[in-house]
């Protein structure tokens, strides 16, 4: 089913405006093919000059003659796709920034994380500001008028409730499991089922022969990276637990390390760090870690949306469906009215699937379930967890594919009982 027919427009563009109009460089970071020069020729249009270092003659150039290259356009904002593919322009980028410093000058894109490139990191520290760039939101998908911000609804006691005109669309257990399925990803979501498995599936594959060997300049490492991948993709969202994982891949727990470093990498895993009362007990205990993509997921897990009904397949489509709901967040978080970060709780007995940490401390506690129908056994771990944080809890929510929206009262709180597709689909 087609999904989009055209370019979307991006939720993030007035952010990266506003970088641009205070810092001399912007850094557009994300996963190949999720639109990040389509969000920079939305943000600067006509007024960038846009060169790519996929074209091996801007490539020379570049390397030739990196100081060059980067003045070329001394009165326009030069967009430079793909910066990581030469290295040597980042000490060229500082020399130039550090003798103009002008906000607006640069705007560069990487499929790979700059930050983790110490060359380049290095030379830009404090002269360049970020934006992180996902698959597209499903607010995005639909093209609502205004983004979707779900935790400022949340905040505000969701008082205005759904979108009267999305609710009847949206809020539907199979729409929900159809969007799961698809992801965000632009290019396979304009074509219908089979081909965009074939999109996938020559996406990986590349990601993994290309990419990955050009990275690393290791000829192991696309042997195991798709095959670490599909684990993920089976598991949904779920705690890093490296012995098993280096045991399925017959490799050792270090070379695990190095593989889940190069899928963060390029920005191919999301994790979820561990939360807790206090600091000092974070760093410890596991992340929860899942794909990126949802849509990327179910390719490499074989989940349909008819497996997603039936026994076996009901059970992976709950892990992706809470990883789908953490990605979601996190690409909210870049436009988001309010700032906040995102983690897991699990302790002993007590589990939380999300806990969303705003600046003043407080949290908003989400349980994500796969059912349509719930009792008070779904909402078990979020009573004990009010009781022990009190007024620390901004809200306390539990996400479900039935159509009720409702507020149960609880003997420390409130539990907002939503669908999922409240995520996009809020007034």
């Amino acid at each position: 089913m087609l999904r989009i027919s055209a370019q979307v427009p991006r939720f993030n563009v007035e952010k990266a405006q506003e970088i641009l109009r205070y810092s001399p460089m912007l850094m557009v970071q994300g996963a190949r093919q999720v639109g990040k020069s389509t969000l920079l020729h939305q943000t600067v249009g006509s007024d960038g000059h846009f060169v790519n270092l996929d074209d091996p003659q801007m490539m020379a150039f570049a390397q030739s003659d990196p100081r060059g290259f980067v003045e070329q356009e001394p009165d326009r904002l030069l967009v430079i796709d793909e910066v990581q593919r030469v290295p040597e322009l980042a000490l060229a980028l500082k020399a130039s920034i550090d003798a103009d410093r002008r906000p607006g000058r640069f705007a560069v894109t990487g499929s790979t994380n700059l930050l983790r490139m110490s060359s380049i990191s290095d030379s830009l520290a404090g002269r360049a500001d970020i934006l992180n760039v996902y698959p597209l939101s499903q607010g995005e998908i639909i093209q609502r008028s205004t983004p979707e911000d779900w935790v400022t609804w949340i905040l505000s006691g969701c008082e205005e409730g759904l979108d009267n005109a999305l609710f009847k669309q949206e809020v539907n257990a199979e729409h929900v499991r159809m969007a799961v399925i698809a992801g965000g990803y632009p290019e396979p979501l304009k074509r219908p089922q089979r081909p965009a498995s074939t999109w996938f599936s020559s996406y990986i594959t590349q990601l993994s022969t290309h990419d990955a060997r050009t990275l690393t300049a290791s000829r192991e490492y696309p042997l195991h990276l798709q095959k670490m991948l599909k684990i993920f993709a089976t598991q949904g969202q779920s705690e890093l637990v490296k012995a098993k994982i280096a045991r399925e891949l017959g490799i050792s727990e270090m070379a695990l390390s190095d593989y889940v470093e190069l899928a963060k990498t390029m920005h191919l895993l999301s994790e979820l760090p561990s939360w807790g009362v206090g600091f000092s007990g974070r760093v410890i205990r596991r992340p929860k870690v899942s794909l990126i993509d949802s849509g990327l997921a179910s390719f490499l897990s074989g989940l349909t949306q008819v497996k997603a009904r039936q026994v076996g397949g009901f059970e992976l489509f709950g892990a992706t469906l809470e990883s789908f709901v953490a990605n979601e967040l996190l690409k909210q978080q870049t436009w988001a009215s309010e700032s906040y970060e995102i983690y897991h709780y699990r302790q002993r007995n007590e589990e939380v699937d999300i806990v969303v940490e705003l600046a003043d401390s407080r949290v908003i506690l989400i349980e994500v379930k796969s059912a349509v129908n719930v009792d008070a056994r779904a909402w078990r771990h979020l009573d004990s967890m009010m009781e022990k944080l009190g007024d620390r809890v901004a809200a306390a929510v539990l996400l479900y594919l039935g159509k009720e929206h409702m507020q149960i009262s609880r003997p420390y709180g409130k539990i907002i009982l939503t669908p999922v597709a409240s995520l996009w689909a809020h007034a």
